[in-house]
């Protein structure tokens, strides 16, 4: 990831990352507020070095995380929160006797082969009107679908994804499920970062030119590709009955 990301990313050490990923902190927080019951149990799985449910536990959630990663994994164990290898390891533990109302993964499904039985699985650990939510790159994002570049073409079709969604394929493996469920776009980067992808070729340059051309017009940039679904992320919400 650090190869892929830059230092930016702040994948060289568990520290790093969590101040790295402030910024998406705030960004999940403003729409999972809504989506979120007042307080519950929260699984985060693949929770990084647990920026995010250091954040909801901050909040009064009690949370729980899985993160394959050894060093990120040990980093939020001694933070304070049970993590656990493999989702397969929970499952067998006390921690998942009791049900969760949340549980949330974040770019993680299009990594999993059988995508189905993975939300299956996660829904079978839910309490009822529990609140299952992630997201996923989109694949017909701008730089995509509307700028067409090629070097980021190149980029982001990897090996490594075994899915990539749009909103009707989404809502068709959603739909699978059951009823309760919705899909949203959200839009992580700037259009700094989608002006030098047009420029140079390569990530990175995240607020890179919002001196020149304002914090407002990079928010207008991110709200209209939203509306217009050429966002770079789906947001999957699945609630159980």
């Amino acid at each position: 990831m650090a190869t892929r990301a830059g230092t930016e990313g702040g994948w060289l050490s568990p520290e790093t990352h969590v101040r790295s990923n402030a910024g998406e902190v705030a960004r999940r927080m403003a729409y999972l507020k809504d989506v979120l019951p007042p307080t519950g149990r929260v699984l985060e799985v693949g929770c990084s070095s647990g920026f995010l449910v250091s954040e909801l536990a901050r909040r009064g959630y009690d949370c729980v995380g899985v993160e394959p990663s050894g060093v990120f994994s040990t980093f939020v164990r001694e933070s304070g929160f049970p993590c656990f290898d493999a989702l397969e390891d929970l499952k067998n533990a006390p921690e998942a006797a009791a049900g969760f109302d949340v549980i949330m993964h974040y770019y993680v499904l299009e990594h999993i082969a059988d995508a189905e039985g993975f939300l299956r699985d996660q829904l079978s650990l839910l309490r009822p009107g529990g609140v299952l939510i992630f997201e996923v790159p989109h694949a017909n994002d701008a730089l995509t679908a509307v700028y067409d570049i090629p070097e980021y073409k190149d980029f982001i079709w990897v090996i490594s994804h075994q899915w990539y969604f749009s909103k009707r394929s989404m809502s068709y493996l959603l739909g699978k499920l059951g009823p309760s469920f919705e899909v949203r776009f959200d839009q992580r980067y700037d259009l700094s970062n989608h002006m030098t992808w047009a420029r140079d070729g390569k990530p990175g340059g995240m607020g890179k030119f919002t001196d020149k051309i304002g914090a407002e017009v990079e928010t207008l940039y991110k709200q209209a590709l939203i509306s217009a679904e050429f966002g770079d992320t789906l947001i999957g919400i699945v609630r159980k009955d």
